[in-house]
C-alpha cells in the first residue's frame, strides 16, 4: 500500500514504479482519466513537462508512439470498481496474454465498490486483493488516503494510524508519502518481512518534479535503503 494526503505523489510514485519494473502490469486508474494519465506517461518517459506534453498531445500519431513503448501496462479507467470487477480485469489478461500480470496497480482504495459500511468494507475488499495476489502470483499495490485531520510535521511523513479506515493489518508493506521543496517523501509504516518506522520519521528521500512527473534517487544514495 502506498497512502498520502491528496496530491502528495502517491500515483506519480506508483507510475514511476510500473515504468521502472517494466514487466506487464495492470493499472486500475478510478482516480484519474485516460487524459490525465497518458500526459503523466509521456511526460515520464519524454522528460518534458506536461503542459508541453499536453499542446502536443493534439497529434495522435505521435502521441500513439510513444505510449507503444509502455505497451507493458494495460489501462482500465473504471470509476467504481468492484472486487469481482478486477478479478475479471485479471481474467481478460490472462486470457488475452496467457498468463495473469506481473505487476496490478490499484489507484485507489476509496474509489471502490465495497460491501457493508465504508471501513469495514475496505478491509474485506484488501483480504479480497490479497487473494486475487496470492492466487495468481502477481504484485498488487493499492494507493489509499491518510486523514487530512493529522497534522504532520515538515521533514515527516504521515503515520500508520492515519491511514483511513484503519487499513493496514492486511498489506504486508505500507509506506507513506509527503512531498516538500522537490522533494518526495516515502517512510515504511508497516513492514512484514524488514524495519519499518509506524510514526513516520524516518524518511527516504527521493528527487520529484510533478510537472515532468520525475521520480529518482538522489545521487550517491541509490542502494542506502533498499
Amino acid at each position: 500500500m502506498i497512502a498520502g494526503m491528496p496530491a502528495a505523489g502517491k500515483s506519480m510514485l506508483a507510475l514511476a514504479l510500473a515504468v521502472r519494473a517494466q514487466v506487464q502490469t495492470i493499472y486500475l486508474s478510478a482516480d484519474s482519466h485516460m487524459h490525465t494519465q497518458a500526459m503523466r506517461l509521456i511526460a515520464m518517459t519524454t522528460d518534458t513537462e506536461q503542459g508541453v506534453v499536453e499542446q502536443v498531445m493534439g497529434d495522435k500519431d505521435w502521441a500513439s508512439g510513444v505510449l507503444k513503448d509502455t505497451d507493458y501496462i494495460t489501462w482500465s479507467f473504471n470509476s467504481n470498481p468492484t472486487a469481482r470487477s478486477i478479478s475479471d480485469l485479471i481474467d481478460a489478461h490472462i486470457e488475452l496474454h496467457g498468463n495473469p500480470p506481473a505487476l496490478f496497480i490499484l489507484d485507489n482504495l476509496t474509489d471502490c465498490l465495497v460491501d457493508g459500511d465504508e471501513f469495514g468494507g475496505m478491509r474485506g475488499f484488501l483480504k479480497d486483493m490479497k487473494y486475487l495476489a496470492r492466487e495468481h502470483q502477481m504484485a498488487m499495490v493499492v494507493l489509499h488516503h491518510t486523514s487530512e485531520g493529522v497534522t504532520v510535521p515538515s521533514g515527516m511523513c504521515p503515520p500508520r494510524f492515519s491511514l483511513q479506515g484503519k487499513v493496514a493489518q492486511t498489506p504486508a508493506l505500507v509506506v507513506t508519502v509527503t512531498n516538500e521543496s522537490g522533494f518526495l517523501g516515502v517512510c515504511p509504516v508497516k513492514n512484514r518481512y524488514g524495519a519499518s518506522n509506524p510514526s513516520g520519521t524516518e524518511v527516504t528521500w527521493f528527487n520529484y518534479d510533478p510537472a515532468r512527473c520525475l521520480v529518482s534517487e538522489l545521487q550517491g544514495q541509490e542502494l542506502l535503503h533498499v
